[in-house]
């Protein structure tokens, strides 16, 4: 029981934060037609990363710029997991691993609901920012302004 109780007082005491996300991007491929293949690659920390965050898939949303309102929902599921080759050797010093994971699907998109000349973002939200950056700068929660923060 002593034990038990060590080791809430000590989760209770040591807040953890994840940190696996360290940079992302989407890709719209055009494949023919209406047909696109759209991906989004994350690069994800394997050292300060917890492997239970990978996610075999993501909802992304798509909206419309002018007026804000969503168009679609998808779900892209994870293709391919690579390493990431540091080439600089400042930058590869061994403490730093990084995957890049692949999520991706295929989506048409027709002339008929996309054809604002303002055009469409995709958006995807997920915890956690990798908060061991040195050169990109956020509000960490709780407080310090000294952290990593990225939108892509």
């Amino acid at each position: 029981m002593r034990k038990i109780l060590l080791t809430l007082l000590l989760l209770i005491a040591f807040p953890v934060f994840a940190s696996h996300i360290v940079g992302g991007e989407f890709e719209l491929i055009h494949i023919s037609g209406n047909k696109y293949r759209l991906n989004l690659i994350i690069y994800f920390d394997q050292i300060n990363g917890a492997l239970g965050a990978k996610d075999l898939g993501a909802n992304v949303s798509i909206f419309r710029k002018r007026d804000k309102m969503l168009m679609s929902t998808v779900t892209l599921l994870l293709q391919n997991e690579s390493n990431v080759p540091y080439t600089q050797p400042e930058c590869s010093n061994g403490e730093i691993v990084t995957t890049k994971l692949l999520y991706t699907s295929e989506l048409t998109l027709s002339a008929a609901q996309f054809n604002d000349p303002e055009g469409y973002f995709v958006v995807w939200q997920r915890c956690c920012r990798n908060y061991s950056i040195s050169n990109i700068y956020s509000e960490m929660p709780g407080g310090t302004n000294t952290s990593a923060g990225q939108t892509f």
